[in-house]
């Protein structure tokens, strides 16, 4: 039998009205150890753009959403952002805090994305978080 060289797992996915929030973990068995393993966040809105993390920036993808939870409020206020790495269409990743906590992806080529994670998704999504910090550490 043939193998899959890449394999995608959804850990989680997330639905506000007609938008998505997807987190999930790839990994290619033909590349080196140490770039096997990728981590996306991706919105769908339907124009899909998505954020790759190594484990590096997994971690400060993790310090961000610790400020954003702590930061809630009734209004927005940007607790920081991202740039992308290694790849052709550089994106930028930027978290608010607020009535939940807001990711607006921009990029070049698809534009800018944005997903509000409601309060009553905070939880699931934490989980999740770890969950990919676990796969990128294997």
């Amino acid at each position: 039998p043939v193998q899959a060289r890449v394999r995608l797992d959804i850990v989680a996915k997330f639905r506000s009205a007609e938008l998505e929030l997807d987190l999930v973990t790839v990994f290619d068995s033909e590349v080196d150890a140490s770039k096997s393993k990728v981590a996306l966040l991706g919105i769908a809105t339907p124009v899909r753009s998505s954020f790759s993390f190594r484990r590096a920036e997994w971690l400060s993808l993790m310090e961000l959403w610790t400020k954003a939870v702590k930061a809630q409020s009734d209004s927005w206020k940007v607790v920081g952002s991202m740039t992308e790495t290694e790849t052709s269409d550089v994106s930028h990743l930027t978290i608010s805090a607020g009535p939940g906590v807001k990711f607006v992806i921009r990029s070049f080529q698809r534009g800018t994305v944005i997903f509000v994670l409601s309060r009553d998704d905070m939880a699931r999504f934490e989980s999740a978080l770890y969950r990919v910090k676990e796969f990128l550490a294997r």
